[in-house]
């Protein structure tokens, strides 16, 4: 609706006619409310990706510090891995606080990614804890063990794996995973078994994985672990596949 607007001269006292207000109608306001609508619809995928790209960019970057981490370890430790958590009695036996005395970075045991909500508090006595507690977005080898009974340990030193560019040391551990922080390739039958250990999709369909040398690669999990194909899980066979009778 136009309303006149009437504005008084104070000199000659007549009535002097201003531009008219001007209403939105109804059909103008949907107009704009579809034209918002449309924007956010454009949008809102776009600014998801984002996040999603930061997230997993905080991610890759995590493992970038544990792989900087585990070269510094091995080189002070005659060629040595951490353990896993295997008859571990308190937390400064857990290879992430092993890891971390080797870097510049405070202890970086999450994924922004990951979606467990309770995670364990690691500056405190895990007694003192609840038992379900998440410990870690990531997961070691086992493989890589100093007490791996099937290896008697034998892949804990560096210079005995056969090609430690090609083999995993770290993986990203699944959400619903609580108190596990290392995984058992020996014991996978099927890629359906391989993903049950891995949280395999957490950034776009791959995840990040760090390997023996040090360095870190973000792969989908048919890069790591297929037949026929690649395997980077067997130290003493990788990037092949350790033989049937293994």
């Amino acid at each position: 609706m136009n309303q006149m607007i009437i504005s008084k001269n104070t000199e000659t006292g007549r009535g002097v006619s201003m531009r008219p207000a001007r209403a939105f109608t109804l059909i103008e306001l949907l107009v704009v409310i579809t034209v918002i609508g449309i924007l956010l619809a454009v949008l809102t995928p776009a600014l998801k990706k984002a996040k999603e790209a930061t997230k997993k960019l905080i991610c890759a970057s995590n493992v970038r510090q544990f792989g900087i981490a585990l070269g510094a370890y091995t080189m002070e430790h005659e060629e040595r891995l951490p353990p896993s958590s295997c008859h571990m009695d308190h937390p400064e036996q857990y290879w992430l606080h092993i890891l971390a005395a080797y870097s510049d970075s405070d202890l970086l045991y999450r994924c922004p990614s990951d979606t467990s909500k309770d995670f364990i508090d690691w500056d405190r006595p895990l007694e003192e804890q609840e038992q379900d507690g998440k410990w870690s977005s990531y997961a070691i080898n086992s493989l890589l063990d100093p007490r791996c009974p099937l290896s008697q340990g034998r892949y804990n030193k560096v210079s005995n794996i056969r090609h430690p560019q090609y083999c995993i040391y770290l993986c990203e551990a699944p959400d619903s995973w609580t108190s596990f922080d290392h995984l058992h390739p020996e014991n996978w039958g099927s890629i359906d078994e391989v993903k049950g250990q891995i949280a395999w999709d957490r950034h776009d369909g791959k995840s990040n994985y760090v390997f023996v040398d040090g360095h870190a690669e973000c792969l989908s999990v048919d890069q790591t672990w297929a037949w026929p194909g690649n395997c980077f899980w067997f130290p003493g066979h990788a990037p092949g596949w350790p033989p049937d009778d293994f």
